[in-house]
């Protein structure tokens, strides 16, 4: 994931001396263990639904798009996973198969689809991620507001430092608009978590 011991030149010289602060390494470990076990949890769920992981990747993004009370369409929905707007059709077009998404046309604008998390997906998903929601509030549970702020935003900060990662090896689209929500504290992993 995320090593800072080794700077661009490959010579230990890592920016921000993290090579030589106990404290960042041991973020830097702890990241790494929680994106490791982050993605056993959300591949486990998506072998239990048959899921692949460009599936489970929308699934995430059409989730936090209703959380943040702006469904996504199509066409956005490929711009977040970085395909053209054909593969994205086949995804949700396997979601909405599968039962996890429906469409509707846009009261604003019958021209626009929008794609909806089902009630269906999000029983589903409650019921596997339910005692993991239990789990992160009894973390929470142990750090007062000011402290979650700062792990907010810490954590907002490195995703987009990650994607800026991402996108620059190729891999990644461009980073959402700013505002756009990570998933959840009740659904650290995965669409539909719930306490």
């Amino acid at each position: 994931m995320t090593d800072t011991t080794t700077g661009p030149r490959g010579d230990g010289a890592a920016a921000g001396g993290a090579h030589d602060d106990p404290l960042r390494r041991d973020v830097v470990a702890s990241m790494q263990r929680l994106t490791t076990e982050s993605q056993r949890v959300a591949q486990s769920f998506a072998g239990q639904q048959g899921l692949g992981h460009i599936d489970l990747e929308a699934l995430l993004h059409v989730m936090q798009a209703e959380q943040r009370g702006d469904p996504v369409t199509s066409g956005r929905l490929g711009d977040l996973l970085g395909v053209t707007s054909g593969a994205a059709t086949g995804v949700i077009d396997r979601l909405e198969r599968a039962g996890h998404v429906h469409r509707s046309r846009d009261d604003a604008d019958r021209r626009r689809v929008l794609v909806h998390y089902s009630e269906a997906a999000r029983a589903v998903a409650g019921q596997f991620f339910g005692p993991l929601g239990r789990l992160s509030a009894t973390v929470m549970d142990q750090f007062d507001a000011a402290e979650l702020r700062t792990v907010q935003r810490f954590l907002a900060d490195m995703s987009v430092a990650m994607a800026e990662h991402a996108r620059s090896t190729g891999d990644r689209p461009a980073a959402p608009a700013a505002g756009a929500s990570a998933p959840t504290p009740d659904s650290p992993t995965a669409p539909g978590a719930a306490r």
